[in-house]
Protein backbone atom coordinates (compact mmCIF):
# COMPACT_ATOMS: atom_id res chain seq x y z
CA UNK A 1 0.00 0.00 0.00
CA UNK A 2 1.02 3.26 -0.39
CA UNK A 3 1.85 4.99 2.25
CA UNK A 4 3.93 8.86 1.55
CA UNK A 5 2.24 12.09 1.43
CA UNK A 6 1.67 15.25 3.24
CA UNK A 7 -0.50 15.65 5.80
CA UNK A 8 -2.42 18.34 7.31
CA UNK A 9 -1.81 18.57 10.91
CA UNK A 10 -4.46 20.62 12.51
CA UNK A 11 -5.53 21.59 16.72
CA UNK A 12 -6.26 18.81 18.99
CA UNK A 13 -9.41 18.60 20.33
CA UNK A 14 -10.59 16.82 23.76
CA UNK A 15 -12.04 13.68 23.23
CA UNK A 16 -13.95 11.45 26.05
CA UNK A 17 -11.55 9.18 28.96
CA UNK A 18 -10.39 6.15 28.31
CA UNK A 19 -11.37 3.19 30.83
CA UNK A 20 -8.78 0.90 31.75
CA UNK A 21 -8.09 -1.80 29.58
CA UNK A 22 -8.61 -5.27 30.49
CA UNK A 23 -5.95 -7.77 29.18
CA UNK A 24 -7.87 -10.51 27.19
CA UNK A 25 -5.91 -14.12 28.95
CA UNK A 26 -9.13 -15.75 28.44
CA UNK A 27 -9.14 -15.44 24.93
CA UNK A 28 -9.79 -19.52 23.78
CA UNK A 29 -10.01 -19.43 19.65
CA UNK A 30 -7.73 -21.72 18.58
CA UNK A 31 -7.90 -20.69 15.09
CA UNK A 32 -8.26 -17.87 12.72
CA UNK A 33 -11.85 -19.54 11.70
CA UNK A 34 -12.95 -19.75 15.40
CA UNK A 35 -12.24 -16.03 15.82
CA UNK A 36 -14.51 -15.43 12.84
CA UNK A 37 -17.20 -17.10 14.21
CA UNK A 38 -17.33 -14.89 17.11
CA UNK A 39 -19.04 -11.60 17.32
CA UNK A 40 -16.70 -8.20 16.81
CA UNK A 41 -16.94 -7.05 20.25
CA UNK A 42 -15.95 -10.33 21.08
CA UNK A 43 -12.71 -10.21 19.08
CA UNK A 44 -9.11 -9.76 20.00
CA UNK A 45 -7.50 -8.11 17.56
CA UNK A 46 -3.72 -9.07 17.85
CA UNK A 47 -4.96 -12.61 20.01
CA UNK A 48 -6.38 -13.58 16.41
CA UNK A 49 -3.86 -12.11 13.72
CA UNK A 50 -0.94 -13.85 16.18
CA UNK A 51 -2.82 -17.33 15.50
CA UNK A 52 -2.59 -16.56 11.69
CA UNK A 53 1.23 -15.90 11.73
CA UNK A 54 1.62 -19.06 13.82
CA UNK A 55 0.57 -20.90 10.89
CA UNK A 56 3.52 -18.53 9.18
CA UNK A 57 5.86 -19.63 11.96
CA UNK A 58 4.59 -22.86 14.09
CA UNK A 59 7.37 -22.22 16.75
CA UNK A 60 5.94 -18.78 17.14
CA UNK A 61 5.82 -18.12 20.92
CA UNK A 62 2.25 -15.92 20.89
CA UNK A 63 1.74 -14.99 24.60
CA UNK A 64 5.47 -13.90 24.40
CA UNK A 65 3.89 -10.86 21.70
CA UNK A 66 0.80 -10.58 23.76
CA UNK A 67 2.48 -9.76 27.33
CA UNK A 68 4.84 -6.97 24.88
CA UNK A 69 1.64 -5.42 23.52
CA UNK A 70 0.00 -5.55 27.39
CA UNK A 71 3.13 -4.28 28.49
CA UNK A 72 2.89 -0.96 25.84
CA UNK A 73 -0.38 -0.54 26.18
CA UNK A 74 0.60 -0.19 30.48
CA UNK A 75 3.37 2.08 29.67
CA UNK A 76 0.99 4.57 28.45
CA UNK A 77 -1.61 4.29 30.73
CA UNK A 78 1.59 5.31 33.32
CA UNK A 79 2.49 8.11 31.05
CA UNK A 80 -1.14 9.76 30.50
CA UNK A 81 -2.50 8.44 34.21
CA UNK A 82 -6.05 8.25 35.15
CA UNK A 83 -8.94 10.60 33.69
CA UNK A 84 -6.38 11.68 30.20
CA UNK A 85 -8.34 12.27 26.87
CA UNK A 86 -8.38 9.95 23.43
CA UNK A 87 -6.15 12.48 22.21
CA UNK A 88 -3.50 12.51 24.57
CA UNK A 89 -3.35 9.09 24.94
CA UNK A 90 -3.08 8.60 21.18
CA UNK A 91 -0.21 11.11 21.23
CA UNK A 92 1.58 9.28 24.02
CA UNK A 93 1.43 6.32 21.88
CA UNK A 94 3.01 8.07 19.19
CA UNK A 95 5.77 8.80 21.28
CA UNK A 96 6.30 5.79 22.82
CA UNK A 97 6.30 3.89 19.32
CA UNK A 98 7.73 6.25 17.02
CA UNK A 99 9.78 8.64 19.13
CA UNK A 100 10.65 6.10 21.87
CA UNK A 101 11.04 2.76 20.57
CA UNK A 102 11.80 3.73 16.50
CA UNK A 103 9.36 2.16 14.66
CA UNK A 104 10.06 3.48 11.01
CA UNK A 105 7.23 2.84 8.17
CA UNK A 106 8.86 1.12 5.18
CA UNK A 107 7.53 1.99 1.28
CA UNK A 108 6.85 -1.69 0.11
CA UNK A 109 5.21 -4.56 1.23
CA UNK A 110 6.96 -7.26 -0.36
CA UNK A 111 8.69 -8.74 2.74
CA UNK A 112 6.15 -11.06 4.98
CA UNK A 113 8.34 -9.64 7.85
CA UNK A 114 6.64 -6.75 7.36
CA UNK A 115 3.10 -7.96 7.50
CA UNK A 116 3.19 -10.01 10.78
CA UNK A 117 2.50 -8.29 13.52
CA UNK A 118 5.12 -10.45 15.75
CA UNK A 119 8.11 -9.43 13.35
CA UNK A 120 6.64 -6.26 12.83
CA UNK A 121 7.29 -6.03 16.64
CA UNK A 122 10.49 -7.48 16.61
CA UNK A 123 11.99 -5.28 13.64
CA UNK A 124 10.30 -1.78 14.59
CA UNK A 125 9.46 -1.57 11.07
CA UNK A 126 6.15 -2.09 8.94
CA UNK A 127 3.74 -0.65 6.17
CA UNK A 128 0.56 1.09 6.76
CA UNK A 129 -1.38 -1.90 8.15
CA UNK A 130 0.93 -3.63 9.80
CA UNK A 131 1.82 -0.68 11.91
CA UNK A 132 -1.92 0.45 11.96
CA UNK A 133 -2.75 -3.46 13.60
CA UNK A 134 -0.16 -2.62 16.45
CA UNK A 135 -1.59 0.86 16.78
CA UNK A 136 -5.08 -0.91 17.03
CA UNK A 137 -4.25 -3.36 19.17
CA UNK A 138 -2.53 -1.06 21.82
CA UNK A 139 -5.43 0.59 21.86
CA UNK A 140 -7.97 -1.83 22.48
CA UNK A 141 -5.96 -2.70 25.53
CA UNK A 142 -6.56 1.19 26.55
CA UNK A 143 -10.63 0.61 25.20
CA UNK A 144 -9.68 3.50 22.90
CA UNK A 145 -12.77 4.03 20.30
CA UNK A 146 -9.75 2.92 17.31
CA UNK A 147 -11.16 2.15 13.95
CA UNK A 148 -9.10 0.68 11.01
CA UNK A 149 -9.95 2.48 7.80
CA UNK A 150 -8.82 1.76 4.48
CA UNK A 151 -8.65 3.64 1.19
CA UNK A 152 -7.54 2.26 -2.24
CA UNK A 153 -4.58 1.33 -1.63
CA UNK A 154 -3.55 2.69 2.11
CA UNK A 155 -5.05 2.05 5.41
CA UNK A 156 -5.07 4.01 8.55
CA UNK A 157 -6.52 4.51 11.99
CA UNK A 158 -9.43 6.53 13.13
CA UNK A 159 -10.15 7.82 16.70
CA UNK A 160 -14.25 7.90 16.87
CA UNK A 161 -16.34 8.16 19.91
CA UNK A 162 -19.35 8.75 17.75
CA UNK A 163 -19.11 12.55 18.28
CA UNK A 164 -15.33 13.85 17.71
CA UNK A 165 -13.10 11.55 15.25
CA UNK A 166 -9.22 12.31 13.86
CA UNK A 167 -7.13 10.16 11.89
CA UNK A 168 -3.75 8.72 12.91
CA UNK A 169 -1.29 8.01 10.03
CA UNK A 170 0.75 5.35 11.48
CA UNK A 171 3.89 5.62 8.67
CA UNK A 172 4.25 9.09 9.18
CA UNK A 173 4.70 8.83 13.05
CA UNK A 174 0.85 9.65 14.26
CA UNK A 175 0.15 12.69 12.37
CA UNK A 176 -3.23 14.00 11.39
CA UNK A 177 -4.84 14.15 8.52
CA UNK A 178 -9.02 15.48 7.56
CA UNK A 179 -10.80 12.69 5.44
CA UNK A 180 -10.63 14.96 3.14
CA UNK A 181 -6.86 14.77 2.06
CA UNK A 182 -7.15 10.67 1.99
CA UNK A 183 -10.32 10.81 -0.43
CA UNK A 184 -8.38 12.98 -2.76
CA UNK A 185 -4.79 11.14 -2.13
CA UNK A 186 -5.99 7.81 -3.14
CA UNK A 187 -9.23 8.79 -5.07
CA UNK A 188 -11.65 6.42 -2.84
CA UNK A 189 -14.91 5.89 -4.27
CA UNK A 190 -18.27 6.72 -2.80
CA UNK A 191 -19.91 3.28 -2.76
CA UNK A 192 -22.72 4.95 -0.37
CA UNK A 193 -23.60 2.92 2.59
CA UNK A 194 -22.34 -0.39 1.23
CA UNK A 195 -19.06 1.14 0.94
CA UNK A 196 -15.87 -0.23 2.53
CA UNK A 197 -13.37 2.56 1.92
CA UNK A 198 -13.09 5.60 4.02
CA UNK A 199 -15.58 4.45 6.87
CA UNK A 200 -14.43 2.59 10.42
CA UNK A 201 -13.76 -0.83 9.54
CA UNK A 202 -15.22 -3.31 12.04
CA UNK A 203 -12.63 -5.76 13.83
CA UNK A 204 -13.71 -8.70 10.83
CA UNK A 205 -13.17 -6.50 8.11
CA UNK A 206 -9.94 -5.42 9.72
CA UNK A 207 -8.65 -8.76 9.48
CA UNK A 208 -10.47 -9.15 6.04
CA UNK A 209 -8.03 -6.50 4.82
CA UNK A 210 -4.98 -8.27 6.63
CA UNK A 211 -6.19 -11.32 4.68
CA UNK A 212 -5.98 -9.58 1.36
CA UNK A 213 -1.98 -8.34 2.08
CA UNK A 214 -1.58 -12.20 3.28
CA UNK A 215 -2.49 -13.93 0.32
CA UNK A 216 -0.35 -11.85 -1.76
CA UNK A 217 2.44 -12.75 0.36
CA UNK A 218 1.70 -16.28 -0.25
CA UNK A 219 1.34 -15.57 -3.67
CA UNK A 220 4.89 -14.03 -4.15
CA UNK A 221 6.43 -17.10 -2.89
CA UNK A 222 4.07 -19.17 -5.33
CA UNK A 223 1.90 -20.34 -3.06
CA UNK A 224 -0.62 -20.60 -4.67
CA UNK A 225 -3.57 -22.67 -2.66
CA UNK A 226 -2.65 -20.85 0.30
CA UNK A 227 -3.22 -17.46 -1.50
CA UNK A 228 -6.62 -18.66 -2.98
CA UNK A 229 -7.84 -19.40 0.39
CA UNK A 230 -6.98 -16.30 1.99
CA UNK A 231 -7.84 -14.24 -0.66
CA UNK A 232 -11.47 -15.90 -0.79
CA UNK A 233 -11.95 -14.99 2.88
CA UNK A 234 -11.00 -11.47 2.24
CA UNK A 235 -13.51 -11.15 -0.21
CA UNK A 236 -15.96 -13.16 2.09
CA UNK A 237 -15.13 -10.40 4.66
CA UNK A 238 -15.10 -6.98 2.65
CA UNK A 239 -17.48 -8.09 -0.81
CA UNK A 240 -16.89 -4.11 -1.13
CA UNK A 241 -13.25 -4.20 -1.22
CA UNK A 242 -11.84 -3.75 -5.02
CA UNK A 243 -8.34 -4.90 -4.19
CA UNK A 244 -9.96 -8.20 -2.60
CA UNK A 245 -11.63 -8.66 -5.42
CA UNK A 246 -8.84 -7.83 -7.96
CA UNK A 247 -6.30 -9.79 -5.98
CA UNK A 248 -8.93 -12.61 -6.35
CA UNK A 249 -8.96 -12.42 -9.69
CA UNK A 250 -5.39 -12.33 -10.24
CA UNK A 251 -5.34 -15.80 -8.39
CA UNK A 252 -8.19 -17.21 -10.91
CA UNK A 253 -6.26 -15.98 -14.03
CA UNK A 254 -2.88 -17.87 -12.97
CA UNK A 255 -5.41 -20.97 -12.17
CA UNK A 256 -6.26 -20.37 -15.80
CA UNK A 257 -9.77 -19.81 -14.46
CA UNK A 258 -10.31 -16.99 -16.99
CA UNK A 259 -13.80 -16.38 -16.36
CA UNK A 260 -13.98 -16.32 -12.73
CA UNK A 261 -10.84 -13.82 -13.60
CA UNK A 262 -12.97 -11.54 -15.07
CA UNK A 263 -16.25 -11.58 -13.22
CA UNK A 264 -13.89 -10.73 -10.56
CA UNK A 265 -12.20 -7.58 -12.45
CA UNK A 266 -15.37 -6.46 -13.70
CA UNK A 267 -17.25 -6.77 -9.92
CA UNK A 268 -13.43 -4.72 -8.92
CA UNK A 269 -14.32 -1.79 -11.38
CA UNK A 270 -17.75 -1.41 -10.07
CA UNK A 271 -16.57 -0.69 -6.89
CA UNK A 272 -13.93 1.47 -7.85
CA UNK A 273 -13.77 2.11 -11.90
CA UNK A 274 -10.46 4.50 -11.43
CA UNK A 275 -8.63 1.60 -10.69
CA UNK A 276 -5.42 1.47 -13.49
CA UNK A 277 -3.79 -1.76 -12.57
CA UNK A 278 -7.47 -3.41 -12.31
CA UNK A 279 -8.65 -2.63 -15.98
CA UNK A 280 -5.28 -3.44 -16.97
CA UNK A 281 -5.47 -7.17 -15.19
CA UNK A 282 -8.66 -7.56 -16.92
CA UNK A 283 -6.83 -7.00 -20.28
CA UNK A 284 -4.66 -9.22 -19.63
CA UNK A 285 -7.42 -11.76 -18.75
CA UNK A 286 -9.42 -10.81 -22.09
CA UNK A 287 -5.91 -11.67 -23.95
CA UNK A 288 -5.97 -14.70 -22.57
CA UNK A 289 -9.07 -15.65 -23.66
CA UNK A 290 -7.67 -14.52 -27.30
CA UNK A 291 -10.24 -11.44 -27.29
CA UNK A 292 -7.32 -8.91 -28.03
CA UNK A 293 -10.05 -6.26 -29.19
CA UNK A 294 -12.42 -6.75 -25.29
CA UNK A 295 -8.19 -6.66 -24.27
CA UNK A 296 -6.79 -3.44 -26.27
CA UNK A 297 -9.51 -1.79 -24.96
CA UNK A 298 -9.10 -2.05 -21.05
CA UNK A 299 -5.56 -1.43 -21.61
CA UNK A 300 -6.48 1.73 -23.13
CA UNK A 301 -8.60 2.95 -20.00
CA UNK A 302 -5.71 1.88 -18.26
CA UNK A 303 -3.42 4.31 -19.63
CA UNK A 304 -5.52 7.16 -19.31
CA UNK A 305 -5.79 6.76 -16.18
CA UNK A 306 -1.89 5.83 -15.66
CA UNK A 307 0.28 6.70 -18.68
CA UNK A 308 3.17 5.96 -16.76
CA UNK A 309 2.10 2.37 -15.99
CA UNK A 310 4.56 0.62 -18.26
CA UNK A 311 2.79 -2.78 -18.05
CA UNK A 312 0.16 -1.33 -19.93
CA UNK A 313 2.15 -0.89 -22.59
CA UNK A 314 3.63 -3.98 -22.59
CA UNK A 315 0.19 -5.57 -23.16
CA UNK A 316 -0.83 -3.50 -25.31
CA UNK A 317 2.14 -4.96 -27.48
CA UNK A 318 1.40 -8.13 -26.84
CA UNK A 319 -1.96 -7.82 -28.17
CA UNK A 320 -1.33 -5.82 -31.21
CA UNK A 321 1.36 -8.57 -31.70
CA UNK A 322 -1.27 -11.51 -31.51
CA UNK A 323 -3.38 -9.56 -33.91
CA UNK A 324 -0.79 -9.93 -36.83
CA UNK A 325 0.53 -5.58 -35.93
CA UNK A 326 3.85 -5.99 -34.98
CA UNK A 327 4.99 -2.03 -36.11
CA UNK A 328 2.11 -0.73 -33.08
CA UNK A 329 3.25 -3.52 -30.81
CA UNK A 330 7.02 -2.36 -31.01
CA UNK A 331 6.13 1.25 -31.10
CA UNK A 332 4.23 0.89 -27.22
CA UNK A 333 7.43 -0.91 -26.15
CA UNK A 334 9.63 1.76 -27.23
CA UNK A 335 7.25 4.04 -25.66
CA UNK A 336 7.47 2.45 -22.60
CA UNK A 337 11.57 2.32 -22.60
CA UNK A 338 11.37 5.79 -22.65
CA UNK A 339 9.29 5.48 -19.58
CA UNK A 340 11.63 3.29 -17.94
CA UNK A 341 14.78 2.17 -20.21
CA UNK A 342 15.85 -0.21 -17.19
CA UNK A 343 13.23 -2.37 -17.09
CA UNK A 344 14.55 -5.46 -18.56
CA UNK A 345 11.39 -6.85 -19.60
CA UNK A 346 10.55 -4.07 -21.98
CA UNK A 347 13.67 -5.83 -24.01
CA UNK A 348 12.02 -9.04 -23.65
CA UNK A 349 9.15 -8.42 -24.85
CA UNK A 350 10.38 -6.26 -27.86
CA UNK A 351 13.47 -9.41 -28.41
CA UNK A 352 10.11 -11.62 -28.46
CA UNK A 353 8.24 -9.68 -31.28
CA UNK A 354 11.79 -9.44 -33.57
CA UNK A 355 12.14 -13.77 -32.68
CA UNK A 356 8.64 -14.23 -33.93
CA UNK A 357 8.97 -12.79 -36.78
CA UNK A 358 12.60 -14.48 -37.66
CA UNK A 359 14.24 -10.99 -37.64
CA UNK A 360 17.32 -12.89 -35.08
CA UNK A 361 19.82 -10.18 -35.37
CA UNK A 362 17.43 -7.59 -34.10
CA UNK A 363 15.89 -9.71 -31.00
CA UNK A 364 19.66 -10.76 -30.25
CA UNK A 365 20.64 -7.13 -29.34
CA UNK A 366 17.63 -6.69 -27.56
CA UNK A 367 17.74 -10.08 -25.44
CA UNK A 368 21.87 -8.56 -24.89
CA UNK A 369 20.22 -5.28 -23.83
CA UNK A 370 17.54 -7.02 -20.99
CA UNK A 371 20.84 -8.91 -20.02
CA UNK A 372 23.11 -5.91 -19.36
CA UNK A 373 19.96 -4.32 -17.17
CA UNK A 374 19.26 -7.52 -15.06
CA UNK A 375 22.36 -10.22 -15.63
CA UNK A 376 20.55 -13.08 -14.44
CA UNK A 377 17.25 -12.84 -16.31
CA UNK A 378 16.17 -16.38 -17.29
CA UNK A 379 13.63 -14.81 -19.95
CA UNK A 380 16.19 -13.11 -21.32
CA UNK A 381 18.60 -16.15 -21.68
CA UNK A 382 16.29 -18.29 -22.34
CA UNK A 383 15.19 -16.35 -25.51
CA UNK A 384 18.85 -15.41 -26.36
CA UNK A 385 19.64 -19.08 -26.69
CA UNK A 386 16.54 -20.54 -28.68
CA UNK A 387 17.21 -17.64 -31.41
CA UNK A 388 20.97 -18.49 -31.67
CA UNK A 389 19.86 -21.84 -31.76
CA UNK A 390 18.00 -21.09 -34.93
CA UNK A 391 20.81 -19.30 -36.05
CA UNK A 392 22.52 -22.74 -35.45
CA UNK A 393 25.01 -21.40 -33.13
CA UNK A 394 24.75 -24.46 -31.08
CA UNK A 395 27.66 -23.40 -28.53
CA UNK A 396 26.86 -20.13 -28.12
CA UNK A 397 22.66 -21.59 -27.58
CA UNK A 398 24.73 -23.52 -25.16
CA UNK A 399 25.92 -21.00 -23.12
CA UNK A 400 22.56 -19.51 -22.56
CA UNK A 401 20.29 -22.33 -21.85
CA UNK A 402 23.12 -22.77 -19.28
CA UNK A 403 22.52 -19.52 -17.69
CA UNK A 404 19.11 -20.36 -17.64
CA UNK A 405 19.10 -23.18 -15.64
CA UNK A 406 21.67 -21.82 -13.40
CA UNK A 407 19.64 -18.96 -12.29
CA UNK A 408 16.24 -20.65 -12.46
CA UNK A 409 17.14 -24.39 -12.12
CA UNK A 410 14.29 -26.04 -12.38
CA UNK A 411 13.10 -24.16 -15.82
CA UNK A 412 11.63 -26.51 -18.10
CA UNK A 413 11.80 -24.92 -21.37
CA UNK A 414 15.67 -24.02 -20.52
CA UNK A 415 16.38 -27.88 -19.99
CA UNK A 416 14.32 -29.05 -23.55
CA UNK A 417 16.75 -26.84 -25.23
CA UNK A 418 19.56 -27.84 -23.22
CA UNK A 419 18.33 -31.21 -25.07
CA UNK A 420 17.93 -29.83 -27.89
CA UNK A 421 21.36 -28.72 -28.26
CA UNK A 422 23.35 -31.85 -26.92
CA UNK A 423 21.10 -33.59 -29.92
CA UNK A 424 22.27 -31.04 -32.61
CA UNK A 425 26.20 -31.67 -31.06
CA UNK A 426 25.80 -35.30 -30.88
CA UNK A 427 26.19 -35.75 -27.36
CA UNK A 428 23.56 -38.31 -26.73
CA UNK A 429 24.45 -38.71 -22.53
CA UNK A 430 24.30 -35.06 -22.34
CA UNK A 431 20.88 -34.92 -23.99
CA UNK A 432 19.60 -37.71 -22.09
CA UNK A 433 20.14 -35.67 -18.70
CA UNK A 434 18.96 -32.88 -20.00
CA UNK A 435 15.70 -35.09 -20.16
CA UNK A 436 15.72 -36.17 -16.94
CA UNK A 437 16.33 -32.73 -15.66
CA UNK A 438 13.39 -31.31 -17.49
CA UNK A 439 11.13 -34.36 -15.88
CA UNK A 440 12.33 -33.31 -12.44
CA UNK A 441 11.36 -29.87 -13.28
CA UNK A 442 8.22 -30.55 -14.93
CA UNK A 443 6.88 -34.11 -14.28
CA UNK A 444 3.99 -34.01 -16.39
CA UNK A 445 5.81 -32.94 -19.46
CA UNK A 446 5.15 -35.08 -22.24
CA UNK A 447 7.65 -34.26 -24.74
CA UNK A 448 10.48 -35.09 -22.66
CA UNK A 449 9.28 -38.65 -21.75
CA UNK A 450 8.55 -39.06 -25.93
CA UNK A 451 12.37 -37.39 -26.58
CA UNK A 452 13.74 -39.94 -24.09
CA UNK A 453 11.86 -43.08 -25.37
CA UNK A 454 13.01 -41.99 -28.81
CA UNK A 455 16.58 -42.01 -27.89
CA UNK A 456 16.59 -45.23 -26.38
CA UNK A 457 14.66 -46.83 -29.18
CA UNK A 458 17.70 -45.64 -31.35
CA UNK A 459 19.58 -47.55 -29.44
CA UNK A 460 17.19 -50.47 -28.91
CA UNK A 461 16.76 -50.77 -25.83
CA UNK A 462 13.07 -51.22 -26.50
CA UNK A 463 12.07 -52.20 -23.04
CA UNK A 464 13.55 -48.79 -21.43
CA UNK A 465 11.81 -46.72 -24.52
CA UNK A 466 8.46 -48.31 -23.91
CA UNK A 467 8.30 -47.34 -20.27
CA UNK A 468 8.76 -43.60 -21.71
CA UNK A 469 6.21 -44.02 -24.38
CA UNK A 470 4.01 -45.39 -21.66
CA UNK A 471 4.60 -42.42 -19.26
CA UNK A 472 3.99 -40.30 -22.61
CA UNK A 473 0.48 -41.52 -23.12
CA UNK A 474 -0.67 -41.20 -19.91
CA UNK A 475 -0.14 -37.69 -20.26
CA UNK A 476 -0.84 -37.26 -23.94
CA UNK A 477 -3.51 -40.18 -24.58
CA UNK A 478 -4.97 -38.56 -27.53
CA UNK A 479 -1.04 -38.85 -29.61
CA UNK A 480 -1.24 -41.07 -32.54
CA UNK A 481 2.47 -40.97 -32.45
CA UNK A 482 3.14 -42.08 -29.09
CA UNK A 483 0.89 -45.56 -29.82
CA UNK A 484 2.60 -46.13 -32.81
CA UNK A 485 6.43 -45.63 -31.54
CA UNK A 486 5.30 -47.82 -28.32
CA UNK A 487 3.44 -50.48 -31.28
CA UNK A 488 6.85 -50.21 -32.72
CA UNK A 489 9.00 -50.87 -29.35
CA UNK A 490 6.90 -54.12 -29.00
CA UNK A 491 7.40 -55.59 -32.50
CA UNK A 492 11.26 -55.09 -32.03
CA UNK A 493 10.33 -57.55 -29.19
CA UNK A 494 8.19 -59.82 -30.70
CA UNK A 495 5.28 -58.88 -28.66
CA UNK A 496 2.89 -59.20 -31.64
CA UNK A 497 -0.57 -59.09 -29.35
CA UNK A 498 0.07 -55.51 -27.69
CA UNK A 499 1.03 -54.58 -31.07
CA UNK A 500 -1.70 -54.71 -32.81
CA UNK A 501 -3.67 -53.06 -29.96
CA UNK A 502 -1.63 -49.89 -30.23
CA UNK A 503 -1.47 -50.04 -33.82
CA UNK A 504 -5.45 -50.72 -33.76
CA UNK A 505 -5.28 -47.50 -31.13
CA UNK A 506 -3.15 -45.62 -33.38
CA UNK A 507 -5.63 -45.19 -36.41
CA UNK A 508 -8.44 -44.90 -34.19
CA UNK A 509 -7.24 -41.66 -33.64
CA UNK A 510 -5.83 -41.63 -36.72
CA UNK A 511 -6.91 -43.04 -39.94
CA UNK A 512 -4.75 -41.19 -42.53
CA UNK A 513 -1.70 -42.86 -40.53
CA UNK A 514 -0.08 -45.08 -43.41
CA UNK A 515 2.96 -46.35 -41.95
CA UNK A 516 0.59 -47.48 -39.05
CA UNK A 517 -1.49 -49.37 -41.33
CA UNK A 518 1.20 -51.57 -43.15
CA UNK A 519 2.73 -52.13 -39.46
CA UNK A 520 -0.49 -53.31 -38.77
CA UNK A 521 -1.10 -55.57 -41.40
CA UNK A 522 2.57 -57.36 -40.86
CA UNK A 523 1.48 -57.67 -37.36
CA UNK A 524 -1.82 -58.91 -38.48
CA UNK A 525 -0.35 -61.41 -40.45
CA UNK A 526 2.28 -62.83 -38.03
CA UNK A 527 -0.87 -63.46 -35.62
CA UNK A 528 -2.54 -65.13 -38.87
CA UNK A 529 -5.28 -62.50 -39.31
CA UNK A 530 -4.61 -63.14 -43.04
CA UNK A 531 -8.05 -61.50 -43.78
CA UNK A 532 -7.22 -58.38 -41.95
CA UNK A 533 -3.88 -58.25 -43.06
CA UNK A 534 -4.46 -57.87 -46.30
CA UNK A 535 -7.19 -55.42 -45.65
CA UNK A 536 -5.43 -52.62 -44.03
CA UNK A 537 -1.93 -53.49 -46.43
CA UNK A 538 -4.62 -51.95 -49.18
CA UNK A 539 -5.00 -49.16 -47.26
CA UNK A 540 -1.69 -48.37 -46.39
CA UNK A 541 -1.12 -48.67 -50.21
CA UNK A 542 -4.05 -46.39 -50.84
CA UNK A 543 -2.88 -43.79 -47.93
CA UNK A 544 0.89 -43.55 -50.14
CA UNK A 545 2.53 -45.90 -48.21
CA UNK A 546 5.24 -48.05 -50.27
CA UNK A 547 3.46 -51.16 -49.72
CA UNK A 548 5.20 -54.72 -50.63
CA UNK A 549 3.62 -55.75 -53.58
CA UNK A 550 5.03 -59.21 -52.85
CA UNK A 551 3.52 -59.14 -49.62
CA UNK A 552 0.01 -57.98 -50.88
CA UNK A 553 0.42 -60.85 -53.58
CA UNK A 554 1.28 -63.18 -50.56
CA UNK A 555 -1.89 -62.46 -48.82
CA UNK A 556 -3.90 -63.24 -51.83
CA UNK A 557 -3.02 -66.43 -52.00
CA UNK A 558 -3.46 -67.27 -48.66
CA UNK A 559 -7.13 -65.40 -48.07
CA UNK A 560 -7.87 -67.18 -52.07
CA UNK A 561 -7.31 -70.67 -50.75
CA UNK A 562 -9.06 -70.04 -47.83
Amino acid sequence: MTNKFLYLIFAAFLLGIPSVGVCRSNYSPNSIEEVLKLDNENIDLASSVLLVSKRWNNQLNSTYYIDTIDRLAQSVREKVGPGANYRKTCDAINNLLFYQMGFKAIDSADNPDDLFLNTVIDNKRGYCLSLSILYLAIGERLDLPLYGVVAPGHFFVRCDDGKNSFNIETTQMGVNALDSHYAQKFNAPNNGSQGVYMRNLTKKETIGCFFNNLANVYMNREQIDNAFYYQKLSVALNPMLAEARTNLGNIYLRKNMTDLAVEQYETALDINPSDAKTHHNLGNAYRKKGNFDAAIKQYNIALKLDPNYVEIYKGLAWAYHSKGMDERAIAYLKAAAQINEHDPDIFVALAGIYRDSKQWDSAISNYKRALIIKTDSVDAAYGLGYVYFQKEMYYEALEQYRTAVFYQPLNVNAHMGLAMVYNKLNWPDEEITAYKNAINAEPNYAGAYQNLANIYMARKQYDVASQYYETAIKLNPKDADLYFNLAVSCSARDMHEPAKQYYLKTIELKWNFPAAHNNLAVTLYTLGKYNQALDHAKIAKQQGYNVSQEFIDQLDKIVTKK
